[in-house]
């Protein structure tokens, strides 16, 4: 008997360090039901906001914090809409419970544009009603990606990650400094875009995939800037043999001018026109822009914007496409190529100019592309590229430049 009672003294300590599957003794009592659509409606009409009344939110969680790429979160969907979920102590839901959130004592509010139910405590205002309820992700194009879709489940099929990553991994899962980091995704339409990877992900030093095929991600956004989150490594299936896709991306929306290799050159020394970055009228991304005005007049200008080398697969058709605006009379930009390009004066080199193939902006700050302009003529060949602008000391337009993409 003393045995017994020991025994079931050992089975009583190891089930109250457990999470509970199923509501404690004290769970929370029932509110008014509302949806996550209408959740974000109060949170639009109030601002930021903790919850003091009775209200009960019901939905499926689409993904935990079981790979790592995630921390004291989950992202929970209805009917109508997705939403972040911030919890108080990690652990204890997972993908695929159906569960009830007590509302009152949470919070709802934004970080940088996303939606968030906060200060959810697991023990507290989460029942559990039942589990493996997986839902099915939507299948979406690229393109069709936007900050409406913010925390939904989705899959991406027939893509793949970009040639010039394809030797980096997730994410910097380095003991002393796990760092998050972002690799380019794209699709055979030359549409991109971000899935970024936390350092502490389970998966972080793995190498991208390398072939072609589908993932399943969940949608978020930094101030409207999508960026997929990879909800399990298990879940990326690129084992397809790889098409045509990017060979050079240059989006400007690290607010870089020199990022990636790009370099500037001043033909002409201006005291004025600087190629620099600006995100002015409104624009969701910063882009590249240059002006020869110094405040009461114009500058003599001739300044290049010129491309790191970028090698051009034999057999391949690729090509070039940019966009454009500008605004004010003055020299229209234009756009050259160079095979024998190495470094500092453009002068050096033989250059060939390819804007009588663009299509350009018609003035206003409108911005228009380019086309594909056909680099057929140069596959097997290293090539750089360059935005050749001039201004006089009487006129000179403001120009702006944006997603350079090269295609192969």
């Amino acid at each position: 008997m003393k045995k017994l009672l020991i025994l079931s003294g050992i089975v009583l300590a190891t089930a109250s360090c457990k999470k509970y599957d199923t509501p404690p003794i004290e769970y929370p009592g029932e509110g008014v039901n509302v949806t996550i659509d209408s959740l974000v409606d109060i949170f639009m009409a109030n601002g930021p906001m903790s919850i003091d009344t009775e209200m009960d939110l019901y939905g499926v969680v689409t993904m935990d914090e079981n790979d790592g790429n995630i921390y004291k979160n989950v992202y929970l969907q209805d009917h109508t809409r997705a939403i972040n979920v911030r919890l108080l102590n990690s652990g204890g839901i997972y993908a695929g419970d159906s569960v009830r959130i007590a509302l009152k004592g949470c919070y709802i509010n934004q970080y940088s544009g996303v939606m968030q139910l906060d200060s959810v405590n697991v023990d507290w205002n989460v029942v559990k009603i039942s589990t493996q309820n997986h839902l099915d992700p939507e299948v979406v194009s690229i393109d069709q990606i936007t900050a409406a879709k913010e925390s939904e489940l989705i899959k991406i099929e027939n893509v793949q990650f970009v040639s010039w990553q394809l030797d980096e991994t997730y994410a910097i899962a380095d003991d002393n400094n796990p760092q998050s980091k972002d690799v380019l995704l794209e699709d055979q339409n030359g549409n991109t875009v971000v899935v970024r990877t936390s350092g502490y992900a389970s998966f972080a030093d793995q190498q991208v995939a390398q072939g072609s095929g589908s993932i399943i991600c969940i949608v978020s956004h930094f101030n409207g800037e999508v960026q997929l989150y990879i909800r399990s490594y298990n879940e990326i299936d690129m084992n397809g043999a790889r098409f045509n896709g990017l060979l050079h991306n240059k989006d400007f929306n690290d607010d870089e001018v020199n990022s990636g290799g790009w370099t500037t050159y001043d033909v002409i020394s201006p005291t004025a026109a600087v190629w620099e970055t600006s995100s002015a009228g409104g624009a969701p991304n910063p882009y590249v822009q240059i002006s020869n005005y110094n405040g009461s007049g114009n500058d003599a200008t001739d300044s290049w914007l010129i491309s790191p080398a970028i090698d051009l697969p034999s057999g391949s058709t690729p090509s070039l496409s940019f966009d454009n605006a500008y605004n004010y009379s003055g020299p229209a930009l234009e756009v050259h190529i160079s095979t024998n390009y190495v470094s500092g004066d453009p002068g050096s080199a033989t250059w060939t100019d390819l804007s009588g193939s663009a299509i350009w902006s018609g003035g206003s700050w409108v911005f228009v592309n380019s086309g594909d302009i056909d680099l057929s003529a140069y596959a097997g060949s290293t090539v750089h590229i360059a935005f050749r602008y001039q201004g006089t000391a009487s006129t000179g337009s403001t120009w702006e430049l944006d997603n350079i993409l090269i295609k192969g």
